[in-house]
């Protein structure tokens, strides 16, 4: 399993080495084609100015004064673009959620064992958490503050989803004898609430545990970890104590 894993770690070379200090490289993934004109591409250089902002300021409170200042638009954009800056925050989540369904669909294209595309799936939850450090932070803020179509439609776009993603994947390890059989929920919880404690604790990992910043060993060394609790755990040889 450590070939196969070492050859699909994440690369955060250019960001410094470390990922919660990082320049933004890379604008958000955009609709497909770039001819946007008017407020269209109004819309993308807020979404753009907000991601950097957030990055920069590891998901810290960012106004809407900020953000326009980034984007050189003027304020009253945000609410003709979104309706206000609540949905301008849940434009930015649909946005990187769909990126990651996508991921998701990509993989399967692929075509792999179900354990090599875990494998893979792993690395790349990792690599989303570098690149959108503030996501769960966001996601949290406007589930919390969101009315119940708010969360109903976050369940629609992501959560459902990925939880079907992974009863599909479960479902053909079992059937090939590589897997056990588990609750796809409770694995979506798992697998998402390893990485995600992981970021959204770093400064316990600082103060606690006497760590500097992460770098990309640290980050290739936690690959390997979450990776390898969650193909021993699913292992058919792997039975919980009842």
């Amino acid at each position: 399993m450590d070939g196969k894993l070492n050859e699909h770690l994440i690369n955060v070379n250019g960001w410094d080495g470390r990922f919660m200090s990082a320049k933004v490289l890379a604008l958000l993934p955009g609709p497909d084609g770039d001819s946007r004109q008017g407020a269209d591409a109004t819309r993308e250089k807020l979404l753009a100015a907000t991601h950097a902002l957030l990055v920069e300021r590891g998901g810290g409170q960012i106004s809407v004064n900020d953000i326009c200042a980034r984007a050189e638009v003027n304020v009253a954009m945000v609410k003709y673009c979104f309706g206000g800056k609540s949905g301008m925050m849940q434009a930015l989540i649909d946005r990187i959620s769909r990126g990651f369904i996508a991921d998701l669909q990509r993989l399967d294209a692929l075509r792999l064992p179900p354990s090599e595309r875990l494998i893979r799936h792993v690395s790349a939850i990792i690599k989303g958490y570098v690149r959108y450090p503030y996501i769960n932070r966001l996601i949290n803020e406007q589930l919390l503050s969101a009315d119940p179509e708010g969360v109903s439609h976050f369940s629609r776009t992501y959560a459902v989803p990925m939880r079907d993603w992974y009863a599909r994947l479960l479902e053909e390890g079992s059937a090939l004898g590589e897997f056990r059989t588990v609750d796809p929920v409770l694995f979506f919880f798992t697998t998402l609430g390893m990485a995600e404690f992981f970021f959204t604790a770093q400064p316990l990992m600082r103060a606690a545990f006497s760590r500097g910043e992460t770098d990309s060993a640290t980050l290739g060394r936690f690959t390997r970890h979450v990776t390898a609790m969650l193909i021993g755990g699913l292992s058919s040889n792997s039975r919980p104590r009842a």
